[in-house]
């Protein structure tokens, strides 16, 4: 549960300060993004050299599927901005959420029940009320075909990290089941992020940014909470789920929407139907237990 508290706090916050930055100052986007996974990648290092003293690396070369899916989807965020209005593709990309279930089903072969999938639609359609602000912009066929490849290659990878981090095959570590836990979490994290590098490096050497003005300190905080969430989210899909990862990303939509402290009608029943979702979720446990 820890892990799920701390993905939320982090990107909640993450999303208050990029929206400030964004809003007053300019910054080079490859490079925070290079510095923040050079970051996990240390971090992961020394978490496994503190758990064992012998080295248990083998290139697992299947994370690569997840280094192709987010160039996919990075890509096609550059193209949907140029074609769609932000308050409408905001809409319209919550629809993650049942890809997220269908690629569960399919590839980690889980079964939802009828309460589960009652609440899995309230929280969609929650969501889909806490972003709908002026929406009345018109969208054209690509536009909308983008969007689904989008929230397609960004579900199926994260249902794809779920199934290679949650493989149980794995040599002994520790006699300690929370530390050979913790200790392939970091090993799979950090094969994650070593796949990714190369993307962002070449991303850093080929774009330019004329004038950046961001306060270090800004900078600081930024990489920080970005390497925090990003841990956290991954250890979300270790100990929890996919599934479990989007209704984060639902109850962060929810706490913006009581930030930005504007309640419409829209807003009103959203901030319902979300919480309604997560509690219908919720209790579905405490009623198998």
């Amino acid at each position: 549960m820890f892990s799920v508290l701390l993905a939320i706090i982090a990107s909640t916050s993450l999303n208050l300060l990029m929206g400030f930055v964004s809003s007053k100052y300019t910054y080079d986007v490859s490079f925070v993004l290079l510095m923040v996974e050079t970051w996990k990648l240390l971090i992961c290092s020394i978490g496994m050299r503190v758990i064992s003293n012998e080295s248990h690396f083998q290139i697992r070369w299947a994370f690569a599927v997840n280094a192709l899916l987010y160039v996919i989807v990075n890509a096609l965020t550059h193209h949907i901005a140029i074609l769609v209005p932000s308050a409408l593709y905001n809409v319209l990309i919550q629809h993650k959420l049942l890809w997220v279930v269908l690629f569960s089903i399919l590839i980690l072969k889980r079964r939802f029940s009828k309460q589960q999938y009652l609440s899995l639609v309230l929280i969609l359609f929650g969501c889909v009320l806490l972003k709908l602000t002026d929406t009345t912009a018109a969208i054209s066929d690509i536009g909308l075909v983008l969007i689904v490849l989008q929230g397609i290659c960004s579900s199926l990878s994260s249902v794809w990290i779920e199934k290679m981090m949650k493989n149980q095959e794995r040599p002994h570590i520790s006699d300690d089941e929370k530390k050979q836990k913790l200790y392939w979490f970091l090993n799979d994290s950090f094969q994650m992020y070593a796949f990714g590098i190369p993307i962002y490096l070449m991303g850093n050497y080929t774009t330019t940014v004329s004038a950046v003005n961001i306060p270090i300190h800004l900078s600081f905080a930024m990489i920080a909470l970005s390497v925090t969430n990003g841990l956290a989210l991954g250890a979300v899909f270790v100990y929890h789920s996919s599934v479990v990862r989007s209704m984060v990303s639902a109850v962060v939509i929810l706490l913006l929407a009581f930030e930005r402290g504007v309640y419409t009608q829209d807003i009103v029943v959203g901030i319902a139907l979300v919480l309604l979702g997560v509690v219908v979720w919720t209790s579905h446990f405490h009623l198998r237990t």
